[in-house]
């Protein structure tokens, strides 16, 4: 009895540690280790910056016109990554772009620090806006360029993953730090020179991509037709009514909820690492419903969100903070889902370069949040910061109506655009 007592001890922590093991093999093998630099750009780009540029502006006197120019500087240098991220793919230059832009972000951000003046702000939120988008756009060519497309899901989740992580970082930063907003900024630029760093450890090599052929007498528009054209308004729709929120958080909660720009920044803060984990669960969600479907979820989750806000801040109901700051976690964790489907959705749907797609992806989202920062700055300063949850829930529900076509279940995980989604292994 003794002998096998002590035979069966070792078996069973064997079979834990080989069951943790395979857990392990399982998450590495989709987690690359320059992952981490993607994650600092997070860490400017979702959590610093969308806190810190509106509390800096309006902390220095200036009005909701101020607020919406600085913050449409950050997102209008990203307008030109479609373009730069598809010649820097037809060039060979992926590595060196993605590199170089972290110093770049760095500088940027530490020269926001210390001057004063609403288009000095602009000139350097131009400069770290761009560079970060473009940042985006190249890094995800390491994914889809360097697998093959059965993998994509699963890599992009994870690769959105560590973007969250990033997000969640720089949102501890902003909530401990918005009483010292210079100090903020020079810890943010800190981390951002480490990514330098981080962005050579094991990442991939890439070669030119190949010249996109064009058939004979289409015109430059030609591949903007059908399911690809009307996924980009849709996705343009989207972006704008997200970022009608999110560009000016602190702003909107103050106003509408009488919460503080630290307590907003806690709140958001929530809900992007509820978010964070959540990318591999979108992933998985993906090859079982297919990728529209979970970007509905996030459009539904998010409208739902704004309306409630709206409506609880002009009635002036018991407990409005409370719910106002449940909307805002809520919404933190729907951008989850929206960001990782579309993400899968342009590599499936774009009929060009991996490079082209995902330049336009996130020169869209750049496009639709310079068109929520300047639109909405006059329908703030005419009504107030409050009414710009109804104005997203309006356009959410536009985007959504956009989009129905493109959320159906068969055209993700049937024929070759859902074949991808539909071979992922299941996450571990």
């Amino acid at each position: 009895m003794e002998t096998t007592g002590k035979e069966a001890a070792p078996r069973l922590a064997g079979g834990g540690d080989s069951r943790t093991g395979n857990v392990v093999a399982g998450v590495l093998k989709w987690v690359e280790p320059w992952f981490s630099a993607y994650g600092v750009v997070g860490i400017l780009v979702l959590g610093v910056a969308p806190i810190f540029m509106p509390v800096t502006v309006d902390a220095a006197g200036g009005d909701a016109t101020a607020v919406g120019l600085v913050v449409a500087a950050f997102y209008v240098g990203g307008l030109f990554a479609p373009v730069l991220s598809s010649l820097t793919d037809r060039r060979g230059w992926q590595r060196i772009v993605f590199v170089g832009c972290f110093p770049a972000m760095a500088a940027g951000v530490a020269a926001f620090a210390f001057v004063e003046g609403t288009w000095l702000w602009a000139l350097f939120a131009l400069i770290f806006g761009g560079a970060g988008s473009l940042a985006c756009s190249v890094a995800g060519l390491f994914v889809v360029e360097a697998h093959p497309r059965e993998e994509w899901n699963q890599r992009l989740s994870w690769f959105r993953l560590a973007y969250g992580a990033g997000q969640v970082v720089g949102l501890v930063i902003a909530a401990v730090a918005v009483a010292e907003l210079k100090t903020g900024w020079l810890i943010t630029a800190a981390l951002l020179l480490a990514g330098t760093v981080l962005a050579r450890i094991k990442l991939p090599a890439l070669g030119p991509a190949a010249a996109e052929p064009r058939p004979a007498g289409a015109g430059p528009l030609a591949g903007l037709a059908g399911k690809y054209g009307l996924f980009l308004l849709m996705w343009l729709l989207v972006m704008t009514g997200v970022q009608t929120f999110f560009n000016v958080v602190p702003l909107v909660m103050r106003d509408a909820f009488d919460v503080s720009a630290s307590i907003s920044s806690w709140l958001f803060l929530a809900g992007a690492a509820v978010g964070t984990l959540c990318y591999p669960l979108a992933g998985t969600l993906a090859g079982r419903w297919g990728a529209g479907q979970v970007l509905l979820l996030g459009i539904a989750m998010m409208t739902v969100s704004f309306g409630v806000m709206f409506g609880v801040s002009h009635v002036h109901a018991g407990g409005m903070a409370y719910i106002g700051g449940a909307g805002l976690v809520i919404a933190a964790i729907a951008y989850t889902f929206v960001v990782a489907a579309a993400t899968m959705m342009i590599a499936g749907l774009a009929p060009g370069s991996e490079g082209s797609a995902m330049g336009l992806l996130n020169g869209i989202i750049a496009g639709g949040a310079v068109i929520g920062a300047l639109v909405p700055s006059y329908v703030a300063k005419a009504l107030g910061y409050s009414s710009l949850t109804a104005m997203a829930a309006g356009i959410l529900i536009l985007a959504a109506l956009v989009g129905i076509p493109l959320f159906r279940r068969s055209l993700w995980l049937g024929g070759a655009h859902g074949q991808a989604a539909h071979s992922s292994p299941t996450h571990s």
